[in-house]
């Protein structure tokens, strides 16, 4: 696939999840924060499944355009189910904010090793 066409479906992926928000927050009466937290994990899941769609050869610098799509969708997944946690549940702040220090941790570790294996070569 062109870099056109992953383009055209990385905005319709963004389309229906704002979409998805708009009815949750129709449906529920949790204020319109729903509609952030729905768009931002949905939209992290497709940007990880799209992910696989992109090279993965490194432009000689910093990580590939498909590890960087990964990263990016899993940052932005685990934000958007965080902000569900703190918004539905009782879950402390501070847990919260471990919780999402570890997954930056480990997507930090999985892009240095992803790295270090390719310059290894």
């Amino acid at each position: 696939m062109n870099n056109k066409t992953l383009s055209a479906v990385t905005l319709g992926a963004f389309v229906i999840s704002l979409a998805v928000g708009l009815i949750i927050y129709a449906a529920t009466d949790c204020g319109l924060i729903v509609i952030l937290w729905t768009t931002l994990l949905l939209f992290g899941i497709a940007l990880f499944a799209l992910s696989f769609m992109y090279s993965g050869e490194s432009r000689g610098f910093g990580p590939s355009e498909s590890v960087y799509r990964m990263t990016m969708g899993i940052i932005a997944a685990v934000v958007g189910l965080i902000g569900m946690l703190y918004t539905f549940t009782d879950v402390g702040i501070l847990i919260l904010a471990a919780i999402f220090i570890i997954v930056l941790a480990l997507v930090g570790v999985f892009v240095a090793l992803t790295n270090g294996k390719k310059e290894g070569q």
